[in-house]
């Protein structure tokens, strides 16, 4: 019998769990290295922060019935492309000191990305952050507290506004969704569970850049502008925050601004094992792995390194720049699916990968969104295309059925917003 190649897939975000149940394991012994154990469904976050479906249903498993490969949940720290040598850490406090070598013959590198708190002091400690559904526990638990602590009898009304006054720190589509879910909760559920704080609440998103939405077309990120406005939403852009505390964020152009619960939705940065691969990188934004039109791994001179690949958002393709976006994982992976499963490891004998954009999607708030895509629409509609994409990016037969009950259940008796 002949042995089987061993692939080592590093990260299991959109492209390294992609890739792994996509390779034919009759052909591959596919090795998956991550300290996440699960896929963070990144769409649906937003929404299992704010209640619209338990937040477990916001992640995938590695290992399930559909995935016939290793996992070893560990943190990667090096990779010896001349030995073939992966160092890892387990993801174990216990064995923190403990050092596992991983051989491979080939190696795709997709560890991902971290949010980028921009060195401002206060924002590790005091911020929340909408990365993984522990992140979207995180808000939940928050925003069930403000509104607890708000109902106390003798709560003083300005206190109240202080506690439901909630900061979202980007205006990317993360961070805008999340405005909108509250929007929805604070004209719906709040209204009717804590009838005594209605009118209190309020939103603030903050943003660096002149407009939200950057990926969108200016038509459509003023349209979400004006929708967010209409739900209570302050959009403030150009705003340059320099400090965090417990309750409040300090900034350049508007001065100490109080707050309740501060959600940091950013852009992203690199992870450490990144910024420590001896590769070729990009020069300017965040720090990201080169590579080929066919993916592979350049090094520091500009030539592909044998049996090494990247793909997700810690690659790109040199001289081709594409977002940080599930729909390029995604395709990236498919493409390394198809060259690995069809024998194709030699660039020579495959084309280019070629990026195909697909629809852009973002919800507003109160049943409206916004679509980009061959034709641009706003509205209901767009709503309707929002929550079929949520459903269309769910992989299991089981998730999805229990994501549209949810929906179901919400829709005749409200959110819940304590975590049970």
């Amino acid at each position: 019998m002949v042995a089987k190649e061993r692939v080592v897939i590093i990260g299991s975000g959109w492209a390294g769990y992609r890739l792994a149940y996509g390779l034919d394991t009759s052909k591959f012994q596919v090795i998956v290295i991550s300290p996440e154990s699960t896929l963070a469904l990144t769409p649906l976050l937003a929404s299992a922060a704010c209640g619209l479906f338990d937040p477990r249903l916001a992640h995938e498993p590695i290992r399930s019935r559909g995935f016939h490969g290793e996992y070893i949940q560990a943190e990667v720290l090096d990779v010896d492309f001349v030995k073939n040598q992966i160092i890892c850490r387990p993801n174990f406090e216990e064995l923190k000191q403990t050092r596992l070598e991983v051989s491979y013959d080939r190696v795709v590198l997709a560890p991902g990305c971290r949010i980028n708190t921009f060195g401002i002091p206060g924002v590790s400690k005091y911020a929340l952050f909408v990365k993984n559904v522990a992140g979207a526990n995180a808000v939940r638990s928050r925003l069930n507290a403000v509104l607890e602590m708000a109902s106390l009898p003798g709560t003083s009304a300005a206190r109240q506004q202080q506690l439901l006054h909630v900061v979202v720190v980007g205006g990317g589509p993360t961070g805008i969704e999340v405005a909108a879910e509250l929007t929805d909760i604070f004209a719906g559920e709040m209204l009717n569970l804590y009838p005594q704080l209605a009118g209190k609440a309020s939103i603030s998103v903050h943003d660096v850049a002149p407009q939200i939405l950057a990926p969108f077309d200016k038509q459509l990120a003023k349209y979400a502008t004006e929708a967010l406005a209409k739900g209570k939403v302050d959009v403030k852009v150009n705003s340059h925050i320099t400090s965090v505390s417990q309750d409040a964020i300090e900034t350049r152009e508007h001065g100490s601004i109080r707050y309740g619960m501060l959600i940091w939705a950013t852009g992203n940065t690199s992870v450490p094992l990144v910024d420590t691969l001896r590769v070729k990188k990009t020069a300017q934004g965040m720090v990201r792995i080169l590579t080929s039109n066919h993916l592979g791994v350049l090094d520091e001179q500009g030539s592909v390194i044998p049996n090494a690949f990247a793909l997700g958002d810690a690659a790109d393709i040199e001289g081709g720049t594409l977002p940080t976006t599930a729909q390029v994982a995604v395709q990236k992976a498919d493409y390394l699916i198809q060259m690995f499963n069809d024998a194709k490891s030699d660039p020579d004998l495959c084309s280019s990968f070629s990026y195909k954009r697909r629809v852009m999607v973002t919800y507003t708030g109160s049943k409206d969104g916004i679509v980009q895509g061959e034709r641009n629409y706003t509205g209901y509609t767009a709503w309707l295309g929002w929550r079929a994409g949520n459903f269309i990016w769910v992989r299991s037969w089981r998730r999805k059925f229990f994501l549209c009950f949810a929906w179901l259940m919400d829709y005749l008796n409200g959110r819940e917003l304590v975590l049970h």
